[in-house]
């Protein structure tokens, strides 16, 4: 097992990539820490991951209080004696157009996104550095890469996750850290992309998702599972000559 031993705390994993991820690393022999606001699906998560013999609890985390961040990391070292994966998968839908985008929007996507991966490193940091080293994710996106036309706020504060990806790798490489980040294109099927379609009353919701299969070599949106697969292989162990990578994993998106 990739990940016998180790002690991953995964943002946002009541749903969609998050979750995809916590089932796979507890597959992997990882110990889980589940850090979401949504407590009926982390819960559920929790549950999936124990009935196949696994171990995880659930931290309750708002993502834009920086002291619930630190205590989600405070817990699951106390739960488990250790912490050696971070991974900051949490993330919600762009508010939409510069003209629609109110500071409200604007300051939610900016403190989940980039403020918590940011003071997630910080609380985290130590803690791996004390276990000997290990892996940082963040879950950035193919509109990190390219600009978004339909939301600029989105797009931002997913290059700078690109950017905090770069600077973490070059900062803690001397303490046994790495750093990574994947860039999912769309994801069927999860709340994200739910958010992102709502932002379209407009448009037909098969439409849009034709629109994004067509765009892309691979004519098709992608699943959570498949994104899980990405995020092990950057954290696993194995991989261990890998930092400060930003791995699309979009269908071939960010190169159309």
């Amino acid at each position: 097992m990739k990940l016998e031993g180790k002690v991953a705390l995964i943002t946002g994993a009541a749903t969609g990539i998050g979750r995809a991820s916590a089932m796979l690393f507890a597959t992997e022999g990882a110990k889980v820490c589940i850090a979401d606001i949504n407590e009926k699906d982390a819960l559920e998560t929790v549950r999936n991951i124990e009935q196949q013999g696994g171990q995880a609890c659930f931290a309750r985390c708002d993502l834009q209080r920086v002291a619930e961040i630190r205590q989600a990391v405070a817990m699951a070292v106390e739960r488990y004696g250790a912490l050696n994966i971070f991974f900051h998968n949490a993330g919600v839908a762009g508010p939409g157009l510069l003209e629609d985008t109110t500071e409200e929007q604007y300051d939610q996507v900016m403190d989940i996104h980039l403020k918590a991966g940011f003071f997630g490193a910080k609380f985290a940091a130590p803690e791996l550095r004390r276990a000997g080293g290990g892996a940082m994710l963040f879950t950035a996106s193919g509109l990190g890469l390219r600009p978004s036309r339909q939301s600029p706020a989105y797009s931002a504060s997913k290059a700078g996750l690109l950017m905090l990806t770069r600077a973490l790798a070059v900062s803690l490489a001397a303490d046994g850290i790495r750093v990574n980040a994947i860039c999912p294109g769309p994801i069927d099927s999860t709340p994200l992309w739910q958010g992102v379609l709502a932002r379209h009353p407009d448009i037909q919701a098969e439409a849009y998702a034709e629109m994004n299969r067509q765009v892309r070599p691979i004519k098709r949106l992608g699943n959570p599972e498949e994104m899980a697969r990405a995020a092990l292989f950057l954290v696993s162990p194995e991989n261990s000559y890998i930092t400060g990578v930003a791995m699309p994993v979009d269908g071939g998106g960010a190169m159309s």
